[in-house]
Parts: structure tokens; sequence; C-alpha cells
């Protein structure tokens, strides 16, 4: 009704209600005050007033339409309110309605110059319409009438954390604190740039100063949750996701980062029942999927039926992948998805083609609406068509076994007249390796996301792709589902079929494979002669070691087990006891690798010592890593390596070699378990190589027990390592069979 037809006794009762409400809402009593202004608008539906204070009461009671409702009303009877026209576009903002919002703030700004917060707030939806540049201008003109604007000035330090401008991000977040120390979304942000510059104590700091402001404040404690899942401390990780399950148990994604901190320390059984809940919660959410898919295969084993348990597992639940659309996420969150790699299958000594085929196809099928996303820039590089464009994809161009293993050799001895050579670093670590590759080839590192990376990669043109492993590293998997080149290939430094219909060759050593190889493959298998890598010599710097300081007897024989704790399968456990029982006066030497997984291989390998009436800290050392001239100094002191059976080490073995120390290898049915033995066989010492666990554990025990034939070994492999290192003939192989197998790929000239 018109204000004309009110009488004055109305409006003035209407005037006194709202006053009455606006105490009621001063002293904490908002049922009470939502009940007064309800009944003042009833009174006088056309007063601004009441109008505006209900849309912002909705609005802060989440019923963002009906506060929509209340303040267009408002805007209508007076159009000029700057004020009402910025709540109207924060309304909006919420409910993702960005453009409408920006246009209802610039209404606000054009009315009232001076209104700080109609900038920010314009800012704002700036962002989530992704114009980053202008929504940063936005926010320092809000900053320029207000110098102590402290939500601005944090608004401008997320922006530069997104961008991974992490010490501008800081700089503007700490200022934004220490104008307005309340802000606990600030302290948030700021934990959250620390943990990127894993800065881990000051991210500690900051996640706990926004707590101390909200303490129900869930984000924070997810997010410091995950900060120190990062820092490897996984009991206060475990800890914090809890606490948030205690403030809302109905939030899926807490379920999901508790599964995977579980998975992370070995616990799979933990691990499967949070993924699970978080798809209870959520039943489209792919990444709960995918994870729950990735935990059914053990980081380290418990026991011997954990093995075909978890194979069946693992089966079932690619089974329910294929059922989800998973092409109705983003090109990134597709990639980031497909990105997981059922890793720490290839440590079950089994024939995994099936299964690595079955995950192989789910993850190439969701690739494929990617791939119709990229398009090919105009602006491709010019080329020589007289060279080879090749380019090479890895997390692992510093200090690191992959690196030395297969790609330095790549990188530093192909020759540069047949072959053009890219490189393209997912965002892993830089050194001085990384120095010498630029030096070498042309050099990329990777974009803001794995979907530019992509782009990048295509745009290059390239005739042949090379991925020196498969599996490490998540960024490399995405790529690898993709068909960024027409010829595309695999080195082993994942010693495992992908499982992937993009790749086509897989590229290993002869002394690595049998003659049925072929058949644990879904690539092509190319066998270059011998190992079929190039691994540099170097010197061999040392320092003395204080075995005694290490819990070490010097006195006892010193079997050397630097394998990783998912490198020891409950199969061969056995052989440990069976040593100790024959030779008494000896010790195994392990390494605390992270500390859950070392434990769940100290409790398996202490229980079959205690069964066997042989006290197991009598034989069993477990150290703390060791800098690469403490290792040699202990391998120069060690009697024998033993490898790892079912999953041996390559960069171990030659570094054993390099130190004259004798391995001892078990030869195994696949690629991955002949890495020792391959190379023994390569020295002419077949001796030292054994068929049966039998035949391990004699070969130890002969040697132990016989010091000349053990020194006249180490003298062996003095005189004929040479032949292992520095091996020009795999790289010549190598360029000769990229050359012909594109030409019968392609039919190039």
């Amino acid at each position: 009704m018109p204000h004309t037809l009110i009488n004055k006794e109305i409006l003035e009762l209407a005037r006194l209600t709202f006053q009455n409400g606006l105490t009621k809402l001063q002293e904490g009593k908002m049922g009470e005050a939502d009940t007064l202004f309800a009944r003042a608008h009833e009174l006088d539906q056309e007063n601004i007033d009441v109008l505006n204070l209900l849309g912002i009461r909705e609005y802060q009671k989440q019923n963002y339409q009906r506060a929509i409702h209340f303040l267009s009303t408002a805007h209508h009877l007076h159009g000029n309110s700057a004020q009402i026209l910025n709540n109207l576009g924060l309304a909006h903002n919420v409910i993702g309605e960005f453009q409408k919002a920006l246009e209802f703030f610039d209404l606000a700004v054009a009315i009232d110059q001076g209104l700080a917060e109609a900038r920010n707030n314009r800012g704002n939806a700036l962002k989530g319409l992704n114009k980053n540049d202008l929504a940063l201008e936005a926010y320092q003109s809000a900053i320029q009438i207000r110098p102590d604007y402290a939500e601005a000035i944090s608004n401008q330090g997320i922006i530069f954390l997104e961008q991974k401008h992490y010490q501008e991000a800081i700089a503007c977040l700490e200022k934004a604190v220490q104008l307005n120390p309340n802000l606990a979304s600030s302290f948030n942000s700021l934990g959250n740039a620390f943990t990127e510059l894993h800065e881990h104590q000051l991210a500690f700091q900051a996640f706990k100063q926004a707590l101390q402001v909200n303490p129900r404040y869930l984000d924070a404690c997810l997010n410091f949750g995950i900060s120190l899942k990062k820092a490897k401390q996984h009991a206060d990780s475990i800890k914090y996701f809890e606490h948030a399950i205690s403030m809302n148990p109905s939030h899926a994604r807490t379920y999901f980062l508790l599964g995977e901190v579980f998975f992370d320390i070995g616990n799979s059984e933990s691990a499967s029942a949070n993924f699970r809940k978080s798809l209870e919660l959520n039943p489209k959410d792919i990444d709960s999927q995918f994870a729950l898919t990735i935990a059914q295969i053990p980081k380290i084993l418990h026991n011997v039926e954990e093995i075909y348990q978890s194979r069946s597992n693992f089966s079932k639940e690619v089974d329910r992948l294929r059922q989800l659309k998973i092409h109705s996420s983003t090109p990134d969150d597709i990639l980031n998805d497909i990105g997981r790699h059922p890793f720490y299958l290839a440590y079950q000594e089994e024939r995994n083609r099936s299964l690595m085929n079955q995950y192989g196809d789910v993850c190439t099928q969701a690739a494929a609406y990617v791939q119709g996303a990229l398009k090919e820039s105009k602006d491709t590089m010019p080329r020589n068509n007289k060279k080879l464009r090749i380019g090479i994809v890895s997390h692992y161009f510093f200090d690191h076994p992959v690196w030395h293993a297969i790609t330095k050799g790549w990188v530093k001895h192909i020759n540069p007249d047949l072959f053009e050579i890219h490189i393209f670093n997912t965002n892993g670590a830089e050194d001085e390796e990384t120095e010498l590759a630029k030096k070498s080839v042309s050099y990329t590192r990777g974009g803001e996301s794995t979907f530019d990376m992509a782009a990048l990669i295509l745009n290059k043109k390239l005739d042949v792709l090379l991925y020196p492993e498969i599996g490490m590293d998540s960024t490399t998997k995405a790529l690898a589902c993709l068909r960024l080149a027409p010829m595309q290939a695999v080195s082993w430094g994942h010693p495992e079929t992908t499982g992937l219909s993009t790749i086509d060759y897989f590229l290993s050593g002869e002394g690595f494979e049998s003659e049925g190889s072929q058949n644990y493959y879904r690539e092509e298998l190319i066998k270059l002669p011998g190992l079929g890598t190039y691994f540099e010599s170097g010197p061999i710097d040392t320092v003395e070691l204080d075995l005694e300081k290490l819990g070490i007897d010097s006195s006892r024989s010193i079997l050397l087990c630097p394998g990783s704790p998912s490198k020891y399968s409950p199969l061969n456990d056995a052989i440990f006891v069976d040593i100790a029982k024959r030779l008494g006066n000896c010790q195994f030497i392990f390494f605390n690798f992270q500390k859950e997984l070392t434990a769940i291989l100290k409790d398996r390998l202490f229980k079959l010592f205690r069964i066997a009436n042989l006290d197991p800290n009598d034989f069993i050392k477990f150290i703390p890593f060791l800098k690469k001239e403490e290792f040699y100094g202990l391998m120069q002191n060690s009697d024998l390596c033993l490898d790892t059976i079912g999953f041996s080490g390559f960069n171990t073995a030659m570094q054993a070699i390099a130190c004259n120390l004798p391995i001892i290898a078990k030869e195994g049915q696949f690629m991955r378990g002949k890495f020792a033995s391959g190379i023994l066989r390569e020295l002419k010492l077949d001796a030292l190589v054994a068929k049966t666990n039998k035949e391990y554990i004699d070969i130890v025990v002969s040697l132990i027990v016989n010091k000349a034939l053990l020194s006249a070994y180490r003298e062996e492999i003095s005189l004929a390592k040479s032949n292992v290192f520095n091996n020009r003939e795999s790289i010549n192989a190598f360029e000769v069979a990229l050359i012909n197998t594109f030409k019968k790929m392609f039919g190039a000239n």
C-alpha cells in the first residue's frame, strides 16, 4: 500500500518495530530480531531500510534468492542507493552469477565513487569471471580509497597465490593480518602459500592462527591436514582430518583427504574405508573412485594372502570406474584423475598385463575427451626435415635414479646432427644436472596446468615423444594417456607395461628380457643391446663411517639390503631367516625409509625370526638414510649386497659394482626382476645369479664362509666393470631403433 494511504500511526509503529529489531540484533537475539523485521515489513512494505536489512539477514542465513527478492524490491523503490546495489551484487556473486553481480557493483561505484566495499566486491566478481588482472586493479582502487582495507589487500594476496606468485601473496596476506588479526581466511591462505614453498613450520603457525580466530573453520583445518601430510607428519595430519570430521561428519572431501593419508602410510584398509565413505556421501565423486581403485594395491604387503585379494579387489574397482561419466569433468580434473597410477602393482611378481590394460583403457577413454579439447596452434615451430624431432617428458631432470639410469645418456649423447631434442620438465626439481640438460637441448618447464603442458607439447609438432618412465609422476602419466606425437615410447624408469594404448613402444635391454617377454607388454617391445642404456661412470667419493655409531658390528658379516620396503615381498622373507640360521654371525642392514612403511617390513621380519627362535635384534639392523658418499663408504665396508627378489634395483646394483661389492641376485621372470642379474651376466658373473630362493641362500652362505672366494669376486668386478659403464653402443642402437621404427610406422624417407 503506498505511503500516502498509510496513516502516520502505522508508519510510526513500523519504525519503532524496526528499531526494536535492530536492538535485538545488536544483543545477538537473531530470531526475535527477524520476527520484528518481518512485522515492520508487514506494516510498511515500502520502507527501504527494512527491505535492505531483510535482504541482508536472508543473505546471512544463506537464503540467497529471498535476499535478492528483498534487495531488488528496495532497489526498484530507491534506485540511487549504492549500498543496496552493493548488497544485491553480493547476493548474485555468492550464487555464481558473476556477470550480474559485476553490473550491480559497477552501478554502486558509479553512484558512490568512494564506496571502497563496492570496489573490493567488484574485484571478487571479476575474479569469478577469471579476469584476475582486472580484479587486481579493482582491489587496488579500493585500497587507494582506504589504505588499511585489510580484506582488499588479502584478496590481492589470494590471486597472487592462485597465480603461484608466492612471495607477492605472502607479502599481501601478512600485511592484511597485521591490519586485521581476525581475518581467519587470510591466515588460511597464508598457510597455503607457505605450504607451496615447503615452509611447513610457518604454514603450521598460520593455520593455527586461523583456527584460533575461528575454531570451526573447516577449510583451515583441512588445509592444515594437507600441509602436515606434505611435511610427512602423518599422525598429526590424521588428527586434523578427524577433527574436521567432528566439525562436519557429512563433508565428503574430508574422508577423501583422510583416505589419502592412510594410503601414504601403507594402511590400504583404512584408506579404502574412507574413500568408500566419501563416495557414500558423494556418489559422483570421480576423484574418490580413482583413489579407491588405486588403494586396492597396498604400498607394502602385510602377508602373502594380500597379494591375491588385492588383485581381485583392484579389478572390481576398475569395473566400477568404467561406469562413471568421467567426461563430465573439466579437462584438468580428468587429467588429475588419470594421473593416478597403480604403481605398486609392479611390486607383485605376477603377470600384470591384463590388469594394467583394464585400467589403462579407462584412462585413455577418459583422456579422449581432453584430446578433443586440445587445439594445435597455427604458430607451430619451423622444422628441419633432415632431423627427427624428439620430445622427452619427465619430472626427473635432476640428480635422480631415472635421470642417471636412462635420461642423462639420451640428453648428452644422442647425435644432434640426426635428432632435434626438446625436453619438458613436469615441474620437477632443478639442480646442476638440470643445468647440464639445458646446455644440451631445448628445455621447457611445465605451465600452470597439465592441460596447458599438453597443448605446449602438441604444438612442438614432434615426431617422437619419449617417456623415461610412466607411473612415478602423475603429470607424466596423465600426458601419456594423450596422443601428443605420432610415435610415443616409454623406457623402464618404472619397469612395467603402462597398459596404455597411446604408448606404441617399450624400450628395454636384451639383458633384462627373455624370449617370451613381449607377452608381458601392451606396447611393442624394443630390445636394445646389453643393458640398453648409457650409465655414466664417475668418481667414487667416500667418507669414513663410524659403523658402531650406526649400530653395525664390524666383527660380523655385513649383508647390505638397500631396497625400499615395498620391494620386499613376504613370499621371500624366509630367506633372511635361513641365511641367519646357516651363518649365525651375520647382520642384515636395512634402511629407514618412510617410517610407517619401514615399520610394516620390520614387524614382518621380526615375527618370522622369533618364530624361528632367533632374536631379530641380533641379525636385523635398520639404519638412517645416508648421503651418497656415506652410502659408498658403507658399500666398501660390506661383504655382500643382497638384491631384492622380484623387483630388482638397477641404480643400487650399478653403485655396488662401482664399489667392487659383489651382488647376489635371483633372476626374476619379468624385467623388473632382472636388473641386477642382467648386470651380473653382462659382467660374466653368472655364478652370482640364482634361479631359486634356495640357490640364492646357498650362494650367500658359500661366499661368506669362503673369504678368499669373496675376495676373488671383488677382483673380477674391478677388472670387468668398465663393460657396463659409458656404453655408447646402447646409444647408437637407440638412435637406429628410433629412426627405423619411425620409418616403419610412417614410411618416412
